[in-house]
């Protein structure tokens, strides 16, 4: 596979301005989770599903994120830097903390961010989301589960003001979800569309209007 033909047809569709050096650093990032897999089960894709599912689909919704004004961004539950390091390297004047409590994918990490010279914009937090105490002005949180279960101490890491980006799939299953999302948030569902997924995607938005 000609992977970084690959790669620009996807941030071509998702519509990300892209120099060959992002291309580069994604095409690097790949590898090293290839690699890193055989021993740490990162994700459960290699290939062009790898592409596909984890790095097409942390980008998709950067469009939207590159319309707002922040300045400090963190990956809650970063596993293998998805979505914060794909989106680490197009989102250049923001600084990223990705949060993962397990030490072996924290040094996954760690060597990710060296390699792709990533180091002074991006950090890394090893501790479990509900310990971290530094506040943030947008919250990016990818994962397939119960979204009630984890939603409060995600608001809990956001400024007065800041924004929670939570990927999600079908928009019947967010809505019934977030009835238990109480006072303090405004909630925003945004159809996204990731390139080569035929899978129903949405980004579940929510602001934190007070303490």
């Amino acid at each position: 596979m000609d992977v970084p033909g690959f790669l620009k047809q996807g941030l071509d569709a998702i519509g990300i301005d892209y120099t060959d050096s992002d291309v580069t650093l994604l095409e690097t990032y790949i590898r090293e989770i290839t690699v890193w897999n055989k021993t740490h089960g990162l994700v459960k894709a290699e290939g062009r599903d790898l592409i596909i599912r984890h790095i097409f689909d942390s980008l998709a919704p950067l469009p939207l994120l590159q319309q707002m004004n922040f300045t400090t961004v963190v990956d809650a539950g970063s596993g293998a830097g998805l979505p914060g390091i794909p989106l680490a390297v197009f989102l250049k004047d923001k600084k990223m903390t990705l949060i993962e409590r397990s030490a072996k994918r924290s040094g996954f990490l760690l060597n990710a961010v060296s390699i792709l010279y990533l180091r002074g914009r991006v950090s890394l937090c090893e501790a479990p989301v509900e310990k971290v105490t530094e506040r943030f002005d947008v919250v990016v949180f990818r994962a397939f589960r119960q979204f009630e279960e984890f939603y409060k101490p995600l608001m809990n890491l956001l400024h007065t003001g800041g924004v929670l980006f939570a990927y999600k799939g079908k928009k019947e299953t967010i809505l019934r979800e977030i009835k238990t999302i109480q006072n303090g948030t405004d909630a925003e569902i945004i159809k996204i569309t990731v390139p080569f997924l035929e899978n129903e995607r949405h980004i579940l938005k929510l602001r934190k209007s007070h303490q």
